[in-house]
């Protein structure tokens, strides 16, 4: 029988899950709307590892708005973690 602790966890990693998703989109419109001009930037064989922050100025309120939907799930998530004394180490994400 699956525990509410085990429930619990299993909704953060969706929470994770879903900010990975967001970021994705936030990152494709970004690339294809303001910030086009970076395209080609990286050669095809290399990656380049963006962060929130790279967007946080972009000025399209799609991307805007997806950003703060990523940093409720943040602010929810720290607040789950804090109230049931779970660390980061006890959410798999492979799941």
């Amino acid at each position: 029988m699956i525990t509410y602790r085990e429930h619990l966890i299993a909704a953060m990693q969706d929470m994770i899950k879903m900010q990975y998703i967001l970021f994705e989109n936030i990152v494709n419109l970004s690339l294809t709307g303001e910030m086009k001009h970076l395209q080609g930037f990286v050669d095809e064989d290399e990656s380049y590892a963006f962060t929130m922050n790279h967007f946080r100025g972009v000025e399209d309120p799609n991307v805007q708005s997806l950003i703060q939907l990523c940093d409720i799930i943040q602010q929810k998530l720290t607040q789950l973690m804090e109230k049931n004394n779970i660390e980061y180490k006890d959410i798999d994400l492979d799941t």
